[in-house]
């Protein structure tokens, strides 16, 4: 259902977006930009008469509703369906968002998206925020108009550890040792909520350990895996591991810099049987939740690894679990009784274009 919504919206931009009627961009004036609705289109930042921005616009839409709590979930995700047309590489839009006084960059969109698009991440840095902030500026500082950003949707979502349904990709048996490098295509749908799990299990008296390090996650050749220590790229476990459910059994996963072998060296994330001997272990380690928006489903998967079984009833299980998401936040812009809109435009100036904002 969900993601018949979604696609109706799509639709229903993209034919207002073809029968868009052309504005000439005329010389601005002190009617510089401001956030303000469009008819079947959102939200914008145009002048109070045409539907295109003007020069030197300064304008923040600032989120003043209901209180964004994203405490008690363990994945966050936050998606923007927008549309952008500018005149210089000076004209874009920022979103920030806050947890405390301060407000941070989340993205800037620029360029021009030929079209609606999407712009979806996670939001690792706001786990447990009890009042997420948000803020929305539009920029331009060249000379030059156009349509400027349309922004149609802003939609937070989150899940939590052990919700959906899980695909196994591959399952090591005793028979033998795998070690080095490793290269896996999965099939990830955008717009879901996705989570890397790799389990270890074994029989009493066993004392084998699986090791995996230097994880990557990539779609169209950007990584999309949230790293332990901040930002997207690979996963070296410098900074820590990741959560683990140990099933109600002794032992687990832990960050070590032994059982290093071929591609492995420094800290790495591992599930060693012999640190308890004669227990049974069935230890699952799950990344931090993944959400993307490429429109191809094909995600290549890198990592290297170490396997070394002892016993005859150890294997080593590589899969990823699907869920959907709880939606948090959902603004359509059917109105702005929600935001706070600011204008930091200064006195106008005599410019050879006529009168327009001196700075900001």
């Amino acid at each position: 259902m969900k993601t018949l919504v979604i696609l109706t919206v799509l639709f229903t931009v993209a034919a207002w977006a073809g029968n868009a009627v052309s504005v000439d961009p005329s010389p601005p004036s002190e009617d510089n930009a401001h956030w303000r609705l469009i008819p079947g289109a959102g939200v914008g930042c145009v002048r109070d008469d045409l539907y295109i921005y003007s020069t030197n616009d300064a304008a923040s839409m600032i989120y003043a509703g209901q209180t964004i709590n994203l405490a008690g979930y363990d994945g966050v995700s936050i998606s923007i369906l927008y549309s952008l047309e500018t005149a210089d590489e000076g004209d874009y839009a920022e979103f920030y968002l806050k947890d405390g006084p301060d407000y941070f960059p989340l993205c800037r969109l620029e360029g021009n998206t030929d079209g609606v698009t999407g712009y979806t991440t996670t939001l690792d840095d706001y786990y447990g925020c009890s009042n997420l902030g948000m803020r929305i500026d539009w920029t331009s500082n060249q000379i030059g108009t156009a349509s400027g950003i349309r922004i149609y949707m802003i939609r937070i979502e989150c899940v939590n550890w052990g919700e959906g349904e899980y695909h196994n990709i591959f399952t090591w048996d005793a028979t033998g040792m795998v070690t080095g490098h490793q290269s896996l295509d999965l099939w990830m749908s955008p717009g879901y909520f996705h989570c890397l799990a790799f389990e270890y299990g074994t029989e009493e008296e066993a004392q084998g350990w699986w090791v995996i390090d230097s994880v990557d996650l990539t779609a169209d050749g950007e990584s999309i895996l949230p790293r332990q220590g901040g930002g997207f790229g690979v996963e070296d476990f410098d900074s820590g591991g990741w959560y683990q459910d140990r099933h109600g059994l002794p032992g687990g996963w832990e960050t070590d810099t032994d059982h290093a072998m071929g591609d492995i060296s420094g800290a790495n994330w591992q599930c060693d049987s012999a640190a308890n001997p004669g227990s049974l272990y069935e230890a699952e380690t799950l990344s931090p939740w993944i959400q993307f928006s490429h429109l191809g489903t094909e995600v290549g998967l890198e990592f290297n690894t170490w396997w070394n079984p002892v016993g005859a009833d150890e294997y080593a299980s590589f899969g990823y679990y699907t869920a959907y998401g709880v939606t948090l936040f959902d603004e359509a812009f059917g109105d702005l009784r929600d935001w706070q809109i600011e204008d930091y435009g200064e006195d106008v100036t005599e410019t050879s274009w006529g009168e327009v904002k001196a700075g900001f």
